[in-house]
């Protein structure tokens, strides 16, 4: 769902919005559709939880 690229020199969390921006502008994510704890992305991601929380 979400890929990072760590040579971007972006903040990972603005990545992250971004990322989530597309989906929702391309209706991948539809309208009342449910995000994903912030646990569960950030074990996903395998980033910080408090990196998902800025986001």
């Amino acid at each position: 769902m979400i890929i990072l690229d760590y040579q971007d020199r972006r903040p990972i969390y603005e990545q992250i919005t971004e990322k989530f921006r597309t989906l929702i502008y391309q209706g991948a994510l539809p309208a009342g559709c449910r995000l994903p704890s912030v646990r569960q992305l950030a074990m996903e991601l395998s980033i910080n939880p408090n990196t998902i929380q800025r986001a």
